[in-house]
């Protein structure tokens, strides 16, 4: 048998009798406090095997902030600027590039709300920040391959939903999700990701979902075990800035852990603080979860994905130490060393290599000195320079003419459109794995909506750009939350794409057109409406298209058709124009009577045109006017609902 020693035992009955104490102050707890502590420990487990797998690359990453833009280098060596050049060429065209949402009703009588959340979203564009906030996501997901978006705020005061970027180089993960909500089963969703922050005391007091302020300290936590602190101090070396971290620890902020975990199956939001032992928040959460991930370049069944410098780090590191050396041999070749008799100069200089230096030899070196050759060549220098920057451009999609320079060869300007139009072509994918993140986004932003404005919050105020200027519109939430349980249909389109797709659809409507309106029963009214709405907006197209009485007359009905309400025909309406107007009411069966009546009215009137008056279309448009005859006079009585 195994002999156990007497110093082992001692640290086994240590062991014993802290534990036996921890068992003894548990018991003691509350079931509150005892849960409240087995949510802490959780979270301190899944902060340590997440902080263990995302520090390795969060200190990558935290390296590659100076290659963008390193302002602490020695000021007499070069800064090869690849990734800032190729970067900015790529983050250029998304940004022009802008994705444009567009909502539309899932069913009958969605269309009117799926209508005003177009004027919402376009007006909460701005109150959201929506611009300085795709900067900042976008940038994020180039740069470190993912970016986050925190939605799950609503400011009261402006009824706006408000997103907010988190940075990636503060975000510890869930080591095995793909995702944030991985796929539509939820395979791969991540379990727990968290983030540290600096918080107010003050701020937090504001918030009745915190608890224990009276408790939080100031975080006695390093800079090294801090990936906040490590975030603010590099970034502030890589601006030569170096007393911004001292100063954040010394400030009013509180470092707080902020995320996400799920406990007992049920998603939850968690904030702790005291170097991660006090918790200061703990708020179930309904649904998904509420963050964003964006993707620049991703990769199936993988979190990580590709980023602009997991291409471009070692290509820009090896030209600026080749260019330096390459400056280096420049200044050798106008300062070189010399070769000096020293029979005939008497000088002591020292041995070391330097520039324009004088080296004593013994024997002729011409008529007194010359010029000590450095034998160097920069062709195959120059050959890998070129060919490092080539295959940039390749990865990247991104030729010289792009980076707004002068391309190094001749090209005609078909070969650079058929380049253009490839690069694009590259882009246009970026663009389109953005909208992935994009459609979540205003989805997100319709169930904030859902979840917040309440009726209690009365109409909120929106300004829509019109045809003749801006005006300003109330809208309350019966007029934007669709009756759809899965809410509105959300699409999602590129606006250069999207421009490109009208100007094909309005030549191709265009020339079908001239044809189509040969036939005397065309709708010639919807046809140019259409062809207008592909490049002006609806109000201004119907302002100069205005409304016809009978187009009136059925916007008004299909509101208590809606209702099931019953509304009767007259022979005297245009029974087509009233058809195409019905389509977008609501089903109801009120509807369903009133279309049934307006196709008997159409057969009757091919059966008796005589009992009908001639429609002004039918009419040539001449302005022949008469009595009409009545319904009840002139034709048996239209089907009614019962």
């Amino acid at each position: 048998m195994r002999q156990i020693s007497d110093k082992v035992r001692r640290i086994r009955a240590a062991q014993a009798k802290l534990i036996a104490k921890d068992e003894e102050e548990r018991a003691e707890l509350t079931p509150s406090e005892r849960f409240y502590e087995r949510v802490l420990r959780q979270v301190q487990s899944e902060y340590t095997v997440g902080w263990r797998f995302m520090q390795p690359k969060i200190q990558e990453w935290l390296k590659r902030l100076k290659l963008y833009n390193n302002q602490l280098r020695d000021k007499d060596k070069v800064g090869d600027p690849l990734i800032y050049t190729i970067f900015q060429s790529v983050f250029a065209f998304l940004w022009n590039d802008r994705l444009e949402v567009e909502f539309g009703g899932r069913e009958e009588g969605d269309d009117d709300m799926a209508e005003n959340l177009n004027g919402l979203a376009v007006y909460d564009y701005d109150e959201m920040d929506k611009a300085q906030h795709d900067h900042d996501w976008n940038w994020d997901a180039m740069a470190f391959g993912r970016g986050y978006s925190y939605f799950n705020e609503f400011d009261v005061d402006s009824k706006t939903p408000i997103p907010q970027v988190w940075d990636p180089l503060t975000v510890i993960r869930d080591p095995d999700a793909i995702s944030v909500h991985g796929d539509r089963l939820g395979n791969g969703a991540m379990s727990f990701l968290y983030r540290e922050v600096l918080l107010s005391k003050a701020e937090m007091k504001k918030n009745p979902q915190y608890f224990n302020l009276e408790l939080l300290q100031k975080d006695k936590t390093t800079i090294s075990y801090s990936p906040l602190f490590q975030a603010i101090m590099e970034r502030n070396l890589a601006q030569n800035r170096q007393t911004q971290v001292a100063r954040a620890k010394d400030s009013d902020m509180l470092k707080v852990l902020q995320g996400f975990m799920v406990i007992d199956g049920e998603k939850h939001i968690v904030e702790i603080g005291n170097n991660n032992t006090l918790l200061i928040r703990l708020e179930p959460l309904e649904g998904s979860w509420p963050l964003i991930d964006r993707s620049f370049s991703p990769m199936a069944h993988d979190w990580d994905g590709v980023s602009i410098f997991d291409i471009l780090e070692d290509k820009q590191r090896f030209r600026a130490a080749l260019l330096n050396v390459i400056g280096e041999s420049a200044r050798a070749d106008v300062y070189p060393m010399r070769l000096f008799d020293k029979t005939k100069i008497r000088k002591e200089i020292d041995k070391n290599y330097g520039f324009n230096k004088w080296i004593p030899v013994e024997g002729p070196v011409g008529d007194a000195e010359r010029a000590l050759s450095t034998g160097g060549s920069i062709a195959k220098a120059q050959f890998v320079l070129d060919f490092l920057d080539v295959s940039s451009q390749r990865a990247m999609a991104v030729p010289e003419f792009q980076q707004g320079a002068i391309s190094s060869e001749k090209r005609t300007l078909g070969e650079l459109q058929l380049v253009a139009s490839k690069a694009e072509g590259r882009h246009s994918l970026s663009a389109r794995i953005f909208g992935l993140s994009e459609k979540k986004f205003w989805k997100r932003w319709y169930e904030i909506y859902d979840r917040d404005f309440s009726k209690g919050l009365g109409k909120k105020s929106i300004r829509l750009m019109g045809a003749f200027g801006p005006k300003w519109r109330e809208i309350g939430r019966d007029e934007i939350i669709v009756s759809h349980p899965l809410g509105p249909d959300i699409k999602i389109e590129s606006k250069m794409i999207n421009e490109a797709v009208k100007q094909k659809t309005y030549i191709n409507l265009k020339d079908y057109y001239q044809f189509a309106f040969q036939y005397p029963d065309t709708d010639k009214l919807y046809g140019l409406r259409k062809l207008g709405r592909l490049f002006a907006p609806k109000d201004e197209v119907e302002r100069l298209l205005p409304l016809s009485i009978d187009e009136r007359q059925a916007r008004e009905e299909n509101e208590k058709l809606n209702e099931n309400e019953l509304q009767p025909v007259s022979p005297e309406e245009d029974h087509n124009v009233h058809l195409r107007e019905h389509a977008g009411a609501k089903d109801t069966p009120a509807l369903r009577q009133h279309i049934k009546a307006h196709e008997y009215a159409l057969m009757q009137k091919r059966i008796q045109p005589d009992l009908f008056p001639m429609l002004p279309s039918e009419m040539g448009m001449a302005g022949e006017k008469g009595e009409l005859p009545s319904l009840v006079e002139s034709q048996p009585q239209v089907p009614r609902t019962q």
